[in-house]
């Protein structure tokens, strides 16, 4: 099961036109997928008191039913796909709070005794697909390239385990200030190969 986490607050956005073209070709061709769409969903970043007691006890559970659906959504996934734009050099925050609340220790991954443990290793399958204001070569070359480095590699692994023999891309739509049409198609075009 393919399941997309989309973070864009605007309808009409390059993110929603990449999510619209990608649900659509999945449509087209009968795979299934998910859909969490942390905004339209009213997805609260906040960690609670409650969910942080919670969090240490290393259950994995959740009391909050949005947080649920999202883990058994999780369950079923064995292509993860990401769409968002690069705000600040890195994903938006909301991004990282579906990290935080969803992908709890229990869940996502255990601590043992050198560190953490993935818990999500049957994901077989990574997508990040982001639209950034700079071109993909400075977020690579002069911003430290935090989407593959720390987003993918530290935030994403933690759960899903290296992605050794296994599919990952990222794959930015750079310097989409005012892309043209052409541009756009030809971007998600290339997406859409990947499915």
């Amino acid at each position: 099961m393919i399941t997309i986490i989309y973070a864009h607050p605007l309808e009409g956005s390059l993110n929603s036109a990449i999510r619209n073209a990608l649900a659509e070709h999945l449509r087209t061709n009968n795979q299934p997928y998910h859909l969490i769409d942390l905004y339209k969903d009213g997805f609260q970043p906040a960690m609670t008191p409650d969910e942080l007691r919670t969090f240490f006890t290393g259950t994995g559970n959740s009391s909050d039913p949005l947080v649920k659906r999202y883990q058994d959504m999780l369950r079923e996934t064995d292509h993860l796909v990401f769409i968002f734009p690069v705000w600040f050099h890195a994903e938006p925050s909301i991004v990282k709070a579906f990290f935080e609340r969803t992908c709890l220790p229990g869940f996502g991954y255990a601590y043992v005794e050198n560190g953490t443990k993935p818990l999500l290793t049957y994901i077989q399958r990574l997508t990040v697909l982001t639209t950034s204001g700079a071109p993909t070569e400075v977020l690579v070359n002069h911003f430290g390239n935090m989407i593959e480095n720390q987003f993918i590699n530290d935030l994403v692994r933690n759960m899903t385990g290296p992605m050794d023999g296994r599919d990952s891309a990222w794959l930015n739509f750079g310097g989409a200030l005012s892309p043209s049409k052409e541009a756009l198609n030809a971007h998600i075009a290339k997406i859409l190969e990947r499915f």
